[in-house]
C-alpha cells in the first residue's frame, strides 16, 4: 500500500507521521490529535498556502512520498483560556497546573518551582520529547487541556 510520511510543521515540536494515500485529511488530522492532542477541530493542514479539506484524501492531493504540512492551530475561545496541565517529574511528583496557551514556558517554570519548591534554574522542561525554551508560549509545544510536562531535575544550575 502507498504512504506518504508528513512532516507537521507549526510549533517547534515537529511531528512526523505516515499515512496511506487511500486516507482523508481527516484521518490525518485525528492521527495529529492523539500525537499532539490538539482536538481536530482547532486543526487547519496547509500545503503551498493551500488549505487542505478534511473530506478529500491525501491522493487527492499528489503528494510525493515525503511532504511538509503546516499545521495552523485555532486559539482557545476567550471565555475558557484557562486549562489545567499535569507538571510530572521523574521522582513520580505530579501537580496540576493551571495555564494559558499564551503563557510563557518561562512562567510555567516558575509556577512549577513554586508548586515543586525546586529553584527554576535546576530543572529543565519537556513536552513531546522537547526541550522547552523559556521565551515561547506554551503553544509552540501544543501544550493543550490535559498535556503533561515533564519535569527534570539537573544537577547542575541550567
Amino acid at each position: 500500500m502507498a504512504t506518504v510520511q508528513f512532516r507537521i510543521t507549526g510549533g517547534e515540536v515537529t511531528p512526523e507521521i505516515t499515512m496511506p494515500i487511500s486516507a482523508t485529511i481527516l484521518d490525518l488530522k485525528e492521527r495529529i490529535q492523539l500525537f499532539t492532542g490538539i482536538v481536530m477541530t482547532r486543526q487547519t493542514l496547509r500545503f503551498n498556502n493551500q488549505e487542505l479539506t478534511n473530506d478529500r484524501t491525501i491522493c487527492h492531493y499528489g503528494f510525493g512520498q515525503f511532504a511538509t504540512l503546516v499545521l495552523d492551530v485555532k486559539p482557545l475561545n476567550d471565555q475558557f483560556p484557562k486549562f489545567y496541565i499535569l507538571a510530572k517529574s521523574g521522582n513520580d511528583q505530579s501537580k496540576m497546573i493551571k495555564v494559558k496557551e499564551t503563557t510563557l514556558v518561562g512562567d510555567l517554570r516558575c509556577k512549577i518551582e513554586r508548586q515543586f519548591g525546586i529553584p527554576g534554574k535546576l530543572m529543565s522542561l519537556y513536552r513531546l520529547s522537547h526541550e522547552m525554551n523559556d521565551d515561547f508560549p506554551l503553544s509552540a509545544y501544543y501544550v493543550c487541556a490535559g498535556s503533561e510536562v515533564e519535569v527534570v531535575i539537573n544537577t547542575e544550575s541550567r
